[in-house]
């Protein structure tokens, strides 16, 4: 049985062609792909950063400029964020890639850096202050005037901020 990434990629095959078939441009395809696994407050994941590095890989088997970032604090996130912000021209393919824990709040889907602190039930604001907010992400590609965008995020479901006896920030656990 294939892997969710590996079937992930052979749909990314199909993407990439479909769209090398539209009328030649001199864009470029620029790729940022991110992998979390070393988490200092809440658990820590095995094959985030092993996911990022096979999808790196493959997007650049499909002609992607490929910015790889493994186990980022918040700081790192950003200026690896401020980065690709620099490398996407309009016109151009862009593509974000993230592994890692994710969780929603209110509806609003959050990506966490390695350092996001432990919270409990009434300080979400913890976990907003110190993660990056997805739709933040589409919106500085909309404002490069990116061609086509696609971002996936691999986010686990489960809830990063449970703890046994105590009570865990509100929301789903995982992404919205």
């Amino acid at each position: 049985m294939k892997s969710w990434l590996s079937r992930l990629s052979a749909a990314l095959l199909a993407v990439v062609c479909v769209a090398s078939a539209a009328p030649a441009q001199a864009e470029k395809r620029i790729a940022l792909v991110i992998g979390n696994n070393d988490y200092r407050n809440v658990p820590k994941l095995q094959k985030a950063v092993n996911d990022a590095r096979t999808m790196g890989d493959t997007l650049k088997q499909l002609g992607f400029n490929v910015m790889l970032a493994e186990n980022l604090n918040r700081q790192a996130f950003s200026e690896t964020l401020l980065a690709f912000d620099r490398a996407v021209e309009p016109g151009d393919t862009a593509f974000f890639f993230y592994a890692g824990h994710g969780f929603e709040i209110a509806g609003q889907n959050f990506l966490l850096p390695t350092d996001v602190p432990a919270a409990t039930e009434g300080q979400e604001e913890l976990v907003r202050d110190a993660s990056v907010l997805a739709d933040r992400i589409i919106e500085r590609l909309q404002n490069k005037k990116a061609r086509t965008s696609i971002l996936v995020f691999d986010a686990c479901r489960n809830n990063p901020f449970e703890r046994a006896g105590t009570r865990a920030v509100a929301g789903g656990g995982g992404l919205a």
